[in-house]
């Protein structure tokens, strides 16, 4: 799939920072599927713990460092694009969550009864999936997110599938508009520049209600406090519309109580809580993509989502 190609070449995993003295130690995790850095304050006992999950970029997300420098026992998880996982989200298990809080739990360094989850961008699904059938995750904090389970974004001219899948079956998912697909193919034809949130809003626009309703991720399921974080001009997709429909889900079946939705003026889609913010117009591949706001107000905009998820979890674990 075409938009896949753009997609996956929005950033490269953020590296780790390099710690000073003094600074949490760094652990490579590889037990068979589960792929990872732990990152832990030096002589930690019973720390609370965070799972990190990153967006289209793959990999091991680079922001779980922010975290142990808070005093957390930072877990940053690949769920594809790092050796031996998928290439690309398709139909990844919703269960390798779960995997990575056994981990924790059987770690003398954490407090099993103190687990936090950070979904950014497309991590945010797989959090807010994983938090709705695992309930020893404590907190949930999502970043940019989508409230839908939405199509693969493989590419290799298959049929459309899933992102996620449980039980070993892909769940039920939105796909693709053919006719917005056609549109972004013609962009990347002349290497023009792209928004991809055109595609994403196309799609769920043009899907049927019931199918809407069986992708709709059941957030009323989690039974922790959930924080919603989004940039107000995201071209990515409509995260901001996503957290307004997490809400109103939560709220509808009372399971709202320590919620908080932070939607920020003028900011874009956030990849990432370190490193540089981005522009409005970044390169990606052949083609350029939109990501809305601009490099000022996205930099406020990743300080404020930081700021907001590290009070959060203060309160919350």
């Amino acid at each position: 799939m075409i938009a896949a190609l753009a997609i996956s070449a929005l950033l490269g995993a953020a590296p780790t920072p390099q710690p000073r003295p003094g600074e949490p130690i760094v652990r490579e995790v590889h037990e068979n599927a589960l792929v990872g850095e732990f990152i832990v304050p030096r002589d930690a006992v019973k720390q609370p713990a965070v799972i990190v999950l990153g967006g289209f970029e793959g990999g091991v997300p680079g922001d779980a460092f922010t975290f142990a420098r808070q005093g957390y026992a930072a877990f940053a998880v690949a769920y594809f694009g790092a050796q031996p996982l998928p290439r690309a989200a398709d139909q990844i298990p919703v269960e390798s969550v779960s995997r990575a809080v056994d981990w924790l739990v059987a770690n003398p360094e954490v407090d099993p009864a103190r687990i936090g989850i950070v979904g950014i961008s497309q991590g945010s699904a797989l959090a807010l999936l994983a938090a709705a059938r695992d309930p020893r995750i404590k907190a949930v904090a999502v970043v940019a997110p989508t409230a839908y389970v939405w199509f693969s974004p493989a590419y290799d001219g298959q049929p459309d599938r899933s992102s996620w899948s449980q039980n070993a079956a892909g769940l039920t998912y939105i796909p693709p508009d053919r006719s917005q697909e056609a549109v972004l193919s013609k962009v990347y034809d002349a290497g023009g520049t792209y928004a991809f949130r055109d595609l994403y809003d196309a799609s769920l626009a043009a899907a049927r209600p019931a199918l809407v309703a069986q992708a709709t991720i059941p957030v009323e399921r989690i039974r922790a406090p959930l924080l919603c974080v989004a940039g107000a001009d995201d071209q990515e997709w409509n995260s901001a519309g996503s957290c307004a429909t997490i809400a109103a889900r939560r709220k509808s079946a009372h399971a709202d109580a320590g919620d908080r939705v932070l939607i920020e003026p003028g900011v874009g889609h956030i990849p990432a809580l370190s490193g540089r913010a981005l522009g409005d117009v970044i390169p990606a591949g052949k083609i350029k993509m939109r990501m809305g706001g601009n490099v000022g107000a996205n930099t406020q905009g990743q300080g404020g989502a930081l700021g907001a998820i590290q009070t959060f979890f203060s309160k919350t674990l």
